[in-house]
């Protein structure tokens, strides 16, 4: 196996892990609350899950984010036996979705094709409340499960040319005036318009490299939330590969970071010292900006 194929099955395989581990505890079949949410959360661990969720999706893109979330959605489902119990339960509605769009990670009605699914049918099939009371049995109609942050991965669509153009790209034009378009991957954390940091702003961006085929990305930004804020420089190296079946490269990689992590105290000006840390970890550094940004504040 060469290092390039181990380290994209790694990417998808730490994605899907991570999954596993924001969703461990999530078994409440949230479907059957009107706001598809777990009433057990505190507003500060929805919030959390929700900047994860978020970040995910920075990270890796729609496509990839909603196949991987799809997969875990697959293992979970199992794991559901109860019925919906009365159609009055199924609470939740769908919006619509223009027919033009294919729906290759299954969020889709099975039947009409219009509205995400709901509910799941005997057969497995995934349909939307009102398919449900049309075309399944009661008593054999399973509610979907969802993670309370589910709707963050939803991305329905891309097939063919349309797929290749689903991820965001960044424009990187040279001095001697050539444009060369590039895949964002992993910087759309620190990219604007991608970014799901809170109060986000990237400063500056530099591409550097022995050749404009092999180039790294290093980036200066900053995001703040309530009374803390994080200085960030981080650096992203290009994969032109794609990941498995997808129909463009993976983008930048992240390669490492050194974060400067302030908090303001509360009631004061006086800012409290700075923590500096460095990572060579995607999922590390995750974790520190979502804690500091998104944990208890003080």
């Amino acid at each position: 196996m060469s290092p390039t194929l181990q380290a994209q099955q790694t990417a998808r395989a730490r994605l899907l892990s991570e999954l596993e581990r924001l969703f461990a505890d999530d078994a409440g079949l949230g479907v059957l609350v009107p706001y598809n949410g777990r009433p057990d959360m505190t507003h500060e661990a929805k919030e959390v899950q929700r900047a994860w969720a978020r970040a995910l999706v920075a990270v890796h893109g729609y496509d990839r984010a909603a196949s991987v979330y799809t997969e875990y959605v697959g293992h979970r489902q199992r794991s559901v036996t109860e019925t919906i119990g009365a159609w009055d339960n199924l609470v939740l509605t769908g919006r619509p979705i223009p027919r033009w769009d294919r729906d290759i990670h299954g969020f889709l009605c099975f039947s009409c094709v219009d509205t995400f699914a709901t509910v799941i049918a005997a057969d497995g099939d995934p349909l939307c409340n009102r398919c449900a009371r049309e075309h399944s049995a009661l008593e054999t109609t399973r509610p979907q499960w969802r993670a309370y942050s589910h709707s963050q991965f939803v991305f329905p669509g891309l097939m063919g040319e349309e797929r290749k153009t689903g991820e965001t790209k960044l424009i990187i034009q040279y001095q001697d005036g050539e444009k060369r378009m590039h895949v964002t991957g992993e910087a759309g954390l620190l990219t604007e318009g991608t970014s799901s940091l809170p109060g986000f702003t990237s400063v500056s961006g530099q591409t550097h490299g022995d050749s404009r085929d092999t180039i790294n990305l290093t980036v200066e930004a900053r995001a703040e939330h309530v009374r803390r804020s994080v200085e960030i420089l981080a650096t992203f190296a290009y994969d032109p590969e794609p990941e498995q079946w997808e129909g463009h490269a993976y983008g930048f990689r992240f390669v490492s970071a050194r974060l400067t992590a302030r908090s303001r105290k509360l009631g004061h000006l006086d800012i409290a010292d700075p923590v500096i840390t460095e990572h060579t970890d995607l999922y590390q550094l995750l974790d520190t900006l979502i804690t500091h940004l998104h944990g208890g504040q003080q």
